[in-house]
């Protein structure tokens, strides 16, 4: 007998809990604060521009693909994804650039351009990240309690995936120049970690990057979460929008929801709310010293007309990365030279912009607002101007004449429209201290049938793996 199910929140992973626990045939409604589906992969419109405002980097394909099977839909039926070439572009202060093409050996000839030996040193790299995610993939779909850390099964496991070693420790065995160990540890900054700091089996994000390469949904990201909204409909979810939950309390037997004045019970809930939020806001509980990721600083352009010199993904790092780092990480202070992200999806997606123009989306790691040291609205035009002045020296142009229309996010507005605690853009931070079996379980220790989903619980953060904890939880409810 099907049971009566809320999902709070719908985001990524809320959307694909909704869409399997319908499929096997459980009365599921969704409430969802904002008036569309989404979450932080959420889309903004103007002047015919559409920029997606959230995360924008499609790996693991096979995680997507999983969803669609679980429910026994075919991929290909909601979303056309198309593999990059080349995959990302970096480049560095100092003139340099680094292409990271689908064909690796044309990335290896990169490599071995900018450090003689760095395309062994690459073979032997992906080889070992290799290894670790064979290792680490058959967990990505369990939730564990920490008690399990001393199961006999696992400890051999520990030695297997370096949880003791650094990403950047890790790159460091395989090649000599800090150039090349910052392009393959950059992917810890958008889990909102250090790579000084991440332990090293979030490698599995570089052989992603390498072996599974890198993947672009036609007509955007915002396809995703549509693709699971319409999903979950056809297998008979309720979709309530504009309906932000205030609180979730146990009530002999099920579980209540209190929003708009409303109140209703359920057998089961799935929260895909922010998981700090949630346990302080939601459940009115006091939470742990957790460590929270970076935010982020975001800029939306439409520009007037083509560009040159990019790739779809481009990387531009900081003179100083180490200092640059640190002050995100540990002084809590707007960085002064930025590394930064500009994502260019009419590069692949003309769809995406009125005929022969151009978006831009550039993103720039700041602090969180847990103990914020600086204003970053008192900051911002020093950002901003360090930020253009790299991209005008790729561009050969001033990007400001180029600006058709303009859009920007602040930390504070992940707080205002998403209910993101400290504004930390990844959820919490995926240190060794919150990871794997110390991350937030998937399910609730004090109230049966109450479930998490999403970037702070386990398995960690990043589209494929918040796709991954809604299969976590819809096991755990189909086992209930």
């Amino acid at each position: 007998m099907g049971k009566k199910i809320a999902i709070v929140g719908a985001g990524i992973g809320g959307l694909a809990a909704a869409a399997r626990l319908s499929n096997k045939s459980h009365d599921v409604e969704v409430f969802e604060k904002l008036p569309e589906c989404g979450g932080r992969t959420h889309l903004l419109q103007d002047k015919g521009f559409k920029f997606d405002m959230g995360p924008s980097f499609v790996m693991m394909p096979d995680f997507f693909e999983e969803v669609f099977n679980y429910c026994g839909q075919d991929i290909k039926d909601y979303l056309d994804l198309q593999a990059l070439d080349p995959s990302y572009k970096i480049f560095y202060p100092d003139g340099d650039s680094l292409t990271v093409y689908k064909d690796s050996r044309r990335t290896a000839e990169e490599l071995e351009r900018i450090e003689k030996g760095a395309g062994l040193g690459f073979e032997g790299f992906i080889k070992e990240t290799t290894r670790i995610y064979k290792s680490v993939r058959p967990l990505l779909y369990n939730c564990f309690s920490r008690k399990e850390l001393f199961n006999p099964k696992y400890l051999g496991l520990a030695a297997k995936i370096r949880p003791l070693e650094s990403y950047w420790q890790l790159a460091k065995q395989f090649f000599n120049s800090d150039k090349l160990c910052y392009a393959f540890t950059f992917e810890a900054m958008f889990m909102g970690v250090s790579p000084f700091e991440a332990p090293a089996f979030y490698s599995v994000i570089s052989y992603a990057d390498h072996v599974q390469k890198i993947y672009h949904p036609m007509g955007g990201m915002y396809r995703i979460p549509l693709s699971l909204e319409s999903m979950a409909v056809k297998f008979g979810a309720k979709f309530h929008y504009n309906s932000e939950v205030k609180k979730i309390s146990r009530n002999s037997g099920t579980i209540s929801l209190e929003f708009n004045t409303k109140k209703m019970d359920f057998d089961r809930v799935v929260v895909n709310a922010d998981y700090a939020y949630a346990q302080s806001e939601l459940l009115g509980r006091s939470i742990p010293d957790y460590r929270y990721s970076c935010s982020v600083y975001l800029i939306y352009l439409g520009l007037k007309r083509k560009t040159e010199g990019f790739a779809h993904h481009n990387l531009f790092f900081s003179a100083d990365l180490k200092k640059n780092l640190s002050q995100i990480f540990h002084e809590n202070v707007i960085p002064e030279d930025p590394s930064f992200y500009v994502h260019v999806p009419t590069v692949t997606d003309a769809s995406l912009a009125p005929q022969g123009k151009e978006i831009f989306y550039i993103l720039v790691p700041v602090p969180n607002l847990t103990r914020p040291q600086e204003d970053l609205f008192r900051k911002e035009d020093r950002l901003r101007r360090t930020v253009f002045d790299r991209i005008n020296r790729v561009l050969g142009a001033d990007i400001e004449d180029l600006v058709e229309t303009e859009h920007r996010f602040y930390p504070q507005d992940f707080i205002s429209r998403y209910n993101i605690k400290y504004a930390a853009t990844f959820g919490l931070a995926h240190n060794l201290m919150q990871s794997a079996f110390l991350r937030p379980a998937n399910f609730d220790r004090k109230i049966k049938g109450l479930y998490f989903a999403g970037a702070s619980t386990q398995p960690g953060g990043g589209l494929p793996v918040v796709i991954a904890s809604s299969k976590i939880v819809a096991d755990m409810i189909q086992r209930s």
